[in-house]
């Protein structure tokens, strides 16, 4: 349990490093036989070490390796299809809702056509990307609807291309040559975590001041999206109706919705439907976050509209879901709420932000805008 106080914010943190993109680098290297990102470092988050412990674990292995996972789905989907690519027969270990989630078999997995949905995780998408050029034959995928998260694909395709390895951009989805070799490249710094930075963003908005390290404003990572959408919803005046499509940018949903519930403006965010299926259900829990915070909310199948209070949120009890994600979207209410806030389980963010509370609690409190 942690107890923050209210109040805005000002003072200055550090951005993590991008575990969306770090993951993949670990993955490009490993193929290349490049070992020396994956000792722990300094920040790692837990899903940052999963995608290191399983790779160690592959390195290690003969042919059959047991790869532990934790709560990390790009770790487990990204080696799936990768570790079937390079022969080897392995048990994934899952903690928390991973084994919930949704996976895809590549037990057997062949060179030639992949046919997905536009809608499927990018997840997916990517480690069929990293796989497929290993194989003896050429490959295709194709998207039977329109591509969601297209940013997190074409993070994979400029880590791709700077590991030497080439995908050619078709209708309707990408065509693969097999028989690729990967090369290192050791001088690939990780980016600095926008989907992170989103909280410090939100809380920006609502009126703290809240300093960080510049960003890569030309970074594929599509959670930058944030420092546009953030502001356009606090600056929303009473009554005004803002649309919000989610489907791109789906880990700022939290910090967003926290935003939208202190604005007074009325915020639909749109396709929602596959929130329902991260860490949380973060459709259910950021409902009963902006209800305790005394907002009104509507959801439906796949939108979930934001009624803003347009004045101090209410404080009291919060329950994290064990939700990295809501338990800091949580803290963005903290700075505009009328009285402490008190979280459950904390420590959850070191899926992905590790220092986030010591950073917050370290902040100056009591800026007034």
């Amino acid at each position: 349990m942690i107890t923050l106080q209210p109040g805005k914010r000002t003072g200055s943190v550090t951005i993590p490093r991008s575990k969306s993109h770090e993951h993949r680098l670990l993955l490009a290297d490993f193929l290349a036989g490049d070992y020396s990102r994956l000792p722990p470092a300094e920040g790692d988050s837990e899903d940052i070490l999963a995608t290191k412990r399983c790779l160690e674990a592959l390195k290690d292995a003969g042919q059959l390796a047991i790869l532990d996972c934790g709560e990390s789905g790009s770790t487990r989907r990204f080696l799936g299809p990768v570790a079937a690519a390079l022969g080897k027969s392995v048990t994934f270990l899952t903690r928390g809702r991973l084994s919930e989630r949704p996976q895809l078999d590549y037990a057997d997995l062949k060179s030639g056509l992949h046919e997905l949905p536009g809608d499927v995780s990018s997840q997916f998408v990517t480690g069929l990307l990293f796989a497929l050029p290993l194989l003896e034959g050429d490959s295709q995928i194709r998207f039977t609807t329109p591509l969601e998260s297209r940013g997190y694909v074409e993070m994979t395709l400029r880590v791709l291309s700077g590991a030497g390895i080439y995908v050619g951009i078709a209708e309707n989805g990408y065509d693969i040559p097999g028989g690729q070799t990967y090369v290192p490249q050791p001088d690939t710094q990780v980016e600095l975590d926008w989907s992170g930075a989103a909280f410090w963003y939100a809380m920006n908005a609502l009126g703290s001041l809240v300093m960080f390290d510049r960003l890569d404003t030309h970074s594929s990572q599509p959670d930058r999206a944030v420092a546009e959408i953030a502001p356009r919803i606090a600056a929303a005046w009473k009554g005004e109706h803002v649309e919000i499509d989610i489907s791109s940018s789906p880990d700022i949903f939290p910090a967003l919705a926290v935003v939208a519930g202190a604005s007074s403006g009325i915020v639909r965010f749109s396709n929602v439907k596959r929130l329902r299926y991260k860490e949380s259900d973060r459709v259910a829990a950021m409902e009963n976050v902006l209800e305790r915070f005394g907002v009104d909310t509507k959801t439906d199948e796949d939108s979930f509209t934001v009624e803003g209070r347009g004045e101090a949120l209410k404080g009291g009890k919060f329950s994290s879901f064990d939700d990295h994600r809501i338990a800091m979207a949580i803290a963005v209410g903290a700075t505009v709420a009328d009285d402490e806030v008190e979280i459950d389980n904390p420590e959850c963010v070191a899926k992905s932000y590790p220092g986030f509370f010591d950073q917050f609690e370290n902040l100056k409190n009591g800026w007034a805008s």
